[in-house]
């Protein structure tokens, strides 16, 4: 009988083995004590400043405190803009500055460009701080071997920028024409010859232009016209497209309307709008945006507008009440209505109804009821004394256009939003602005006295502010310096959010040259408490 020797399932390691794990062991907690004390002390040396690598604009940084990376790199900024961007053309040397300056009014200078060195330095000394203690440390080892840059962090108003530009490079184009009818006062049709233009490459000019604002370089962009070729030909205009030409011409008056009310389009009118227009490569009957959006903002829009009136209250022995219904608004929307017209022209439609937009209140008046509204939470006071008659017109304006206005819990409030619209429609007068190379009337000046003064009451009244920009430099009407707010439609904007359970009263008020806004709405217990502020 064969007999099978059973295994032992509890024999130990053999001796090597063991003495070879031990050294395996010893080693791993070697390395981790070392690893700890390295990243310990490697943290201590670096408390008050720069992990090594970190860098901003790839400018090393390890030799700086973040109070001397702001100064630095604030500098360096303000350099920058004082220089300007710088384009060059030929002969012809343009520089943009980011500030526009405006010549009879603080208030209507802005910036088109605006840099946030502290929030640049913050975000790369957090670098290797701002996570657990392993993640901490293996940003901080990239850091050390690969490197981290921060780009500068700012700001462009593309739309404003694009705008400015233009107006300096547009006079050095020639406008391109298209094939085009000409048609008589006997509805005559004649068409007149395409011709090539020139142009700019904006778009590769904006692309460049953040490079510079990147890297602060004050090196001019150079920038060359290139051909803007006619996209239709008198070749191209067939015979089908000047016959569906006459039939329009041929129709009865076409008619515009909204609800009960009718606009005639007479053909003398009608002529001046049509052209040809090239829809998916196919040719057919269009209107001149231009002339068509003239005429209707002329005529029909004003016809057709109704403000949005949100419920607006007063205090009277404590309580709220009503002094303005509200009103839900509309207003004619020109572009796609122009679309619709087209659309209906070519489908021989002599009746056309307008495209409307129609905007609700956000305060209805039957929302009206006891909105707990009983104390003055927070107010804001500046001066004026010294403005010329337009500037205190202007503020008086828009101290009215806010008055009674109620913001929701949990609302964030817009100021250039509840101004609405800031022209002559809504009673503003004109002040000279330098825009570009041009100085031209511009309206809202002494908003920002508007925008200083409810930026203050948002502060006093303990709300958190979401959106805000000081002026450019230093404004008599704004001292104490620093506690200013600067607006421009459509930005820079004020804005704070209504944190609290209660509905928010804004009431204003005008003592002489003292403007003051009162915020009306329930205590909550909060405490709000400002330090002066410290000129640097």
């Amino acid at each position: 009988m064969h007999l099978q020797k059973k295994q032992n399932p509890n024999k130990t390691l053999s001796p090597q083995l063991m003495k070879w794990l031990l050294y395996l062991v010893t080693i791993f907690l070697i390395v981790i004590t070392i690893v700890i004390v390295f990243a310990f002390f490697y943290n201590k040396v670096y408390a008050e400043r720069f992990f090594p690598g970190v860098k901003i604009n790839n400018q090393p940084l390890t030799k700086l405190t973040p109070t001397q990376a702001v100064d630095t790199f604030q500098k360096q900024v303000d350099d920058f803009i004082k220089q300007g961007l710088n384009y060059k053309f030929d002969e012809k040397n343009i520089t943009i500055l980011p500030t526009l300056p405006a010549t009879s009014d603080p208030d209507v200078s802005y910036s088109i460009i605006s840099y946030d060195v502290p929030q640049t330095i913050s975000i790369a000394y957090l670098t290797g701080r701002k996570q657990g203690h392993r993640k901490n440390f293996l940003s901080r080892m990239w850091a050390l071997t690969f490197g981290y840059n921060v780009p500068l962090d700012f700001e462009l108003n593309k739309e404003e920028f694009l705008k400015i530009l233009k107006e300096n490079l547009e006079p050095l184009t020639t406008p391109r024409l298209d094939a085009r009818p000409q048609i008589d006062q006997g509805l005559n049709i004649a068409i007149l010859l395409e011709k090539t233009g020139t142009t700019f490459d904006y778009q590769s000019i904006f692309d460049q232009t953040i490079q510079r604002l990147t890297n602060l370089s004050n090196e001019p962009i150079e920038v060359n016209l290139t051909v803007d070729a006619p996209q239709i030909t008198q070749a191209e205009i067939s015979s089908q497209i000047l016959n569906e030409l006459k039939d329009i011409l041929a129709t009865s008056t076409i008619t515009l309307n909204h609800q009960k009310k009718e606009w005639p389009i007479d053909k003398a009118v009608l002529k001046e709008w049509l052209i040809f227009k090239k829809i998916d490569q196919q040719i057919g009957m269009g209107l001149e945006a231009s002339t068509t959006s003239a005429y209707l903002k002329e005529n029909v829009a004003p016809k057709i507008f109704k403000p949005t009136l949100d419920a607006k209250f007063e205090i009277k022995q404590g309580r709220v009440v009503e002094f303005q219904g509200s009103q839900d608004g509309q207003d004619l929307d020109i572009e796609k209505s122009i679309q619709k017209i087209e659309e209906l022209l070519n489908n021989q439609e002599l009746k056309i109804e307008l495209v409307v937009l129609e905007t609700k209140a956000k305060v209805s008046t039957a929302s009206v009821n006891d909105l707990g509204i009983t104390k003055v939470i927070g107010t804001g006071h500046s001066v004026f004394s010294g403005s010329p008659s337009n500037r205190r017109h202007n503020i008086s304006i828009g101290a009215q256009s806010l008055n009674g206005i109620l913001i929701k819990p949990d609302e964030e409030f817009s100021l250039i939003t509840s101004l609405g619209k800031i022209d002559d429609t809504a009673g503003y007068k004109p002040e000279l602005v330098i825009k570009g190379d041009k100085t031209i009337p511009e309206y809202g000046g002494g908003l920002c006295q508007i925008g200083t003064t409810i930026f203050r009451s948002a502060l006093a009244s303990g709300l958190p502010i979401k959106e805000r920009r000081p002026h450019s430099y230093r404004v008599s009407y704004y001292e104490p310096a620093g506690k200013d707010a600067t607006i421009y439609d459509p930005r820079p904007d004020l804005k704070f959010l209504n944190d609290t359970d209660n509905h928010i009263l804004i009431q204003s008020r005008i003592e002489g040259n003292d403007l003051y806004f009162d915020f009306w709405g329930t205590e909550d217990g909060r405490v709000a408490e400002q330090t002066d502020s410290v000129i640097y």
